[in-house]
């Protein structure tokens, strides 16, 4: 199972592309910070903690600070939060083991 690290996080996050902020032709590091904040928060989990349930929360939580999102801006984004929770468990989930 691949170990989590920030390269793959940034790669993650930016293929989700969750402001479409990429999508209108800014710069690739453009979530920098938010691929970081995430990065940190769930660099020491083991592979089983590696849920949607764990990581989608984490995901809106970064989303709600970084960009001020109020319940309805984030419920917008919920379904490319959950893509990007989706797969993040997929490449670093305990399945992989």
């Amino acid at each position: 199972m691949p170990k989590l690290d920030l390269e793959s996080v940034q790669d993650l996050v930016r293929a989700a592309d969750i402001e479409g902020f990429i999508a209108e032709g800014d710069p690739a590091d453009e979530y920098d910070p938010e691929e970081r904040h995430l990065f940190a928060a769930m660099a020491a989990w083991p592979s089983a903690t590696f849920t949607k349930a764990n990581v989608l929360p984490v995901i809106v939580e970064i989303w709600r600070k970084s960009f001020s999102l109020d319940d309805a801006d984030l419920s917008e984004r919920l379904e490319k939060m959950d893509g990007l929770a989706a797969q993040i468990v997929h490449f670093f989930g305990a399945h992989n083991d």
